[in-house]
This record gives structure tokens, C-alpha cells and sequence, in this order.
């Protein structure tokens, strides 16, 4: 066996055997000793009068590492949506059209 390194490129595949898709409108961050939590939920919901409550239905632990990735793919990918989106070329007003003349019939007498 030879030490060199292969000059075969590894196939990478995405496979998305039991996702389940949750909106989320909220993210609670909270640091532990070494990891960062991000949990997820859609937001405040009355539970009983004057009682509200913030449901959790995702929680994504990451290392410090992988949040600082995570910060910069959002922030390019917030940059390209202000691209794309938020800044359409000038539209020129619309010009109006001239109407045809009518012409009326001339009445014989």
C-alpha cells in the first residue's frame, strides 16, 4: 500500500430519509461549556389567560466552530437575498398611449 494520496474525488450525498420541515420565527441561542444550543420555535402562544408560552420544537447543539460557519453562510446568503430581492432595477413610469380619433359618421340630408 502506498501513503500517496488518492487522486479519486469522494461522492458526498445528501439523503433526507426522515426530515420534518418546522417554521420557525424565534431562535433562543444558549451557550454551554463547549457547545452553542439553538432552539427553535414559532413563537408565543397564549396557553391560558395571562399565561404565555415560547414551545421549543427544535433544539441544534453545535460546537463554537461551527456556529462562527453557520454566522457567515447566513450572512452571505442574507447578503444575496438583499441582491436578488431587496434591490430591483429602475422602472421607468409607464408612458401613455394616444387614443385613436373617432371618426363619426357624416349624415346625408
Amino acid at each position: 500500500m502506498s501513503n500517496q494520496p488518492s487522486n479519486q474525488q469522494q461522492v458526498l450525498q445528501v439523503r433526507y430519509d426522515d426530515l420534518k420541515a418546522s417554521y420557525a420565527n424565534h431562535v433562543l441561542v444558549s451557550v454551554g461549556a463547549e457547545e452553542v444550543y439553538l432552539d427553535f420555535t414559532s413563537g408565543i402562544v397564549a396557553d391560558r389567560p395571562g399565561v404565555s408560552v415560547l414551545p421549543i420544537h427544535t433544539r441544534v447543539a453545535m460546537t463554537p466552530s461551527g456556529v462562527v460557519r453557520l454566522a457567515q453562510l447566513l450572512a452571505q446568503t442574507c447578503q444575496n437575498f438583499q441582491v436578488v430581492n431587496l434591490n430591483p432595477p429602475p422602472q421607468t413610469p409607464p408612458t401613455q398611449v394616444a387614443q385613436p380619433p373617432i371618426d363619426t359618421p357624416v349624415k346625408d340630408s
